[in-house]
């Protein structure tokens, strides 16, 4: 049995720990910013619980084999519907009454609520009725890239794990022990991601460059106007003018993108239009003396007035 990411040994310890002495939490939250290991740490548990071998996830058993394909009846994973950017209160209720049914196959049933902040305070309330009294064979895995985003009374009933990029050497380390790029390849784009092994890959993998995977998902913000990620985001190119001038032009290329699906919606595209113009003002500062802290504060701080039209 091995644990599946890089660095995190805190957590590494404490869920090997409970995977081993068969005392998985009936509630984890695993939060974490994109690209460090949110999925790939909900599977390793989701396998581990529906396990029928030794030493949990033995990887060779019927169950493991129906978990790794995403076909094992005990596992069920609730997410956005397509086109839809949150998880329903109906989507939560039916979540619910599912989780009174007995396992099909296993021991215990697993439900996976992947982008759990994304859930409107109706349908955390409604999830937080199973959460208070949980059958006894339930797992419940939620994940999100913030926890802040829930209500407290849904994070006082997880056990949360918070993950975090490794640290350099970690990450140069792991992915050269499971990817066939070159040592510079690997330095190259973890130096863009500040370590963040699933972003690098994402490069790696002809992704996009650093700039365009942070402009990219910065638009996706827009129109929630999350600060707090946003400025996640851009504190990767603060130290660097070039950088920070690639991230712009890509930027603004999202957010274009991002005008065109919101044309039905007249409040949020003028507001996205506002917002594309200042992006030219934020490029022209770079030209000059200008802190690049405070211009990534004042791009944040207009971001965020999207969100208030």
């Amino acid at each position: 049995m091995s644990f599946p990411l890089a660095g995190n040994e805190r957590i590494k310890a404490a869920v090997l720990a409970a995977v081993a002495e068969d005392r998985i939490p009936h509630a984890i939250l695993i939060e974490g910013d994109k690209g460090t290991g949110r999925h790939t740490l909900a599977r390793f548990l989701s396998e581990a619980a529906v396990c029928g071998g030794e030493n949990p996830p033995c990887g060779v058993c019927r169950g493991c084999h129906l978990a790794q394909t995403g076909a094992h009846p005990d596992i069920s994973v609730t997410a956005p519907e397509d086109g839809k950017k949150s998880i329903t209160v109906a989507q939560i209720r039916a979540l619910r009454n599912e989780a009174y049914i007995k396992p099909h196959m296993a021991r215990r049933r697993v439900f996976v609520i992947d982008k759990a902040d994304s859930m409107n305070e109706q349908a955390q309330n409604a999830l937080l009725k199973v959460l208070e009294e949980p059958p006894g064979d339930i797992i419940f895995i939620l994940t999100a890239e913030s926890a802040a985003a829930l209500l407290d009374t849904i994070i006082s009933r997880c056990t949360v794990l918070s993950l975090v990029p490794p640290e350099m050497p970690e990450a140069e380390k792991y992915l050269k022990n499971s990817s066939d790029y070159t040592d510079g390849q690997i330095k190259s784009a973890l130096e863009s991601t500040g370590g963040n092994i699933g972003a690098a890959l994402e490069i790696l993998g002809g992704g996009g460059t650093a700039a365009q995977t942070a402009a990219k998902r910065f638009a996706e913000l827009l129109i929630s106007g999350d600060e707090a990620q946003m400025l996640k985001i851009t504190a990767q190119f603060e130290k660097s003018r070039v950088l920070a001038d690639e991230f712009f032009k890509e930027l603004k290329l999202a957010t274009a993108a991002v005008i065109k699906k919101r044309l039905h919606s007249a409040s949020s595209a003028k507001a996205l239009a506002r917002f594309y113009d200042r992006l030219s003002e934020y490029e022209n500062a770079l030209q000059t003396n200008a802190n690049l802290s405070l211009l990534f504060c004042a791009l944040v701080c207009s971001a965020a007035e999207i969100s208030h039209n």
